[in-house]
């Protein structure tokens, strides 16, 4: 039997991706809608760094003054190499870059430049001659030390990695007409390269005017006054977004107009004092405050970041181990006197004591939300809100949620929001709530506060 051949076509299907909705929105509005503006800088010691277990620094304090007028979040990455500073912009990790780069002609034409906040010269950074200080004239002095760049012929200079003195040096040594030996430090900030010339660890480093100020304070054997190029505007970088300037723009509004006085405050603060940068902190050093041992004991029972219940001891007390509120909250967990019986401390209680005591305060409220919401991260916003209002509060905010169709076991954009207004009558006065009125922005506030403040020990304290 002959066979049939028979030629059967399959028609193919091909399953196309549903079309994605064209994105409308600019960088800023991006920015707005996400709520925080996320920075990158560099030289953490100058820039951004923990004063009594408080956020500071030149670049923190400018950052905070912009997201403030936007009603913005701000968190901080500190990078010291400064070409991955420029990759995290590339990649779109951070929103900015605030290292106080100089707006030469080459970023220009890769990057959204600000506007100039100052100006700045590269610097020599050499030690004084020995015992210069029972040397009989100024001119002896002067005479052993560098006064022209034409001197740093044949010189090795420490610089730190992808630092814009590389440049400097590079076109000072074709100015000169001989080599200057450079040498990039992957490990060292500007500050920290300061120290080593100081400690004689090595004998030159180059760095801008404003850091040699700051780092060379209180170094008496440190001279700075050898200028290694001219001076030249500096300014933050954004993402160049092509007709796209809303970033730039907002930066730029905010440098020349709203807040030109508080800027040039920050840079009298920290570039031009240098006695009040200068000053020491009486934090521990690598920590946050004196009971970071107990803090990490009690954190480590209740399943938390020691830098959460830092950063929550923070906001209710300062570190300070007797202080009193007005309604009668004692302490560094500020426990009222209830509270205080309840976890057996009192008035005469150790600081040791006061914290175990809160983190079993602690450890009752996240029993308690525990079957409610599910996530242990974002129950911890919860417990915080309890801690300050009170549990009812929280849970009658939660019934508030489900019954206007928000999530009872989310914070952000659903229960805070009914926290946040549990002070109106439509809400405090429905059949749900059970504990009433709240004054409800100061708890809003109060999670909003230490969350903020966790991420920066997150950023500064391993």
């Amino acid at each position: 039997m002959e066979e049939e051949l028979v030629e059967i076509q399959i028609d193919t299907m091909v399953l196309l991706e549903p079309p994605q909705p064209e994105d409308t929105l600019t960088a800023f509005e991006h920015v707005m809608e996400r709520g925080a503006l996320v920075a990158v800088t560099n030289c953490e010691d100058f820039n951004y760094k923990m004063y009594h277990a408080h956020p500071s620094g030149f670049a923190h304090d400018l950052l905070k003054d912009f997201c403030n007028m936007y009603h913005l979040r701000l968190e901080m990455v500190v990078n010291d190499d400064l070409d991955s500073c420029f990759a995290m912009l590339d990649s779109g990790e951070v929103d900015v870059v605030a290292t106080g780069v100089g707006l030469t002609r080459d970023l220009k034409r890769s990057y959204g430049l600000t506007n100039p906040m100052f100006s700045q010269k590269c610097v020599l950074v050499q030690r004084m001659p020995k015992n210069w200080s029972s040397m009989s004239t100024g001119n002896e002095v002067e005479g052993q030390l560098f006064r022209s760049p034409i001197d740093l012929a044949g010189k090795t200079i420490h610089v730190s990695k992808s630092s814009h003195a590389i440049k400097v040096l590079e076109h000072l040594s074709d100015d000169i007409g001989d080599t200057i030996y450079v040498v990039e430090c992957d490990t060292l900030n500007d500050l920290e390269l300061i120290k080593c010339v100081h400690d004689g660890l090595i004998d030159y480093t180059v760095v801008d005017d404003y850091i040699a100020v700051v780092g060379s304070y209180g170094l008496r054997d440190l001279d700075i006054k050898l200028a290694v190029s001219v001076e030249h505007p500096v300014g933050w970088a954004v993402k160049n977004c092509g007709t796209d300037s809303s970033l730039l723009n907002a930066f730029n509004d905010w440098i020349d107009k709203a807040e030109k006085k508080h800027l040039r405050l920050v840079v009298t603060r920290y570039v031009k004092n240098r006695r009040l940068f200068a000053q020491k902190s009486n934090e521990v050093k690598g920590g946050l405050s004196p009971f970071d041992n107990a803090i990490k004991r009690t954190a480590k029972k209740i399943g938390w970041d020691w830098r959460l219940l830092a950063a929550l001891i923070y906001q209710e007390s300062r570190f300070k181990t007797h202080l009193e509120s007005d309604k009668g909250a004692y302490g560094l967990m500020q426990l009222m006197p209830s509270v205080m019986r309840r976890f057996n401390v009192s008035y005469n209680s150790t600081p040791e004591e006061q914290i175990e005591a809160g983190g079993k305060l602690i450890a009752f409220l996240d029993k308690s939300l525990k079957d409610k919401v599910v996530d242990s991260l974002e129950r911890m916003k919860f417990v915080l809100a309890a801690y300050n209002a009170g549990l009812g509060h929280v849970l009658d905010a939660q019934r508030l949620a489900a019954k206007y169709d928000k999530a009872p076991d989310i914070w952000e954009n659903n229960v805070d929001y009914f926290i946040l207004n549990k002070s109106k009558p439509q809400y405090y006065k429905d059949t749900c709530c059970k504990c009433g009125f709240l004054r409800g922005g100061q708890t809003y506030r109060f999670v909003e506060d230490i969350m903020e403040r966790y991420h920066h020990y997150q950023n500064l304290i391993d």
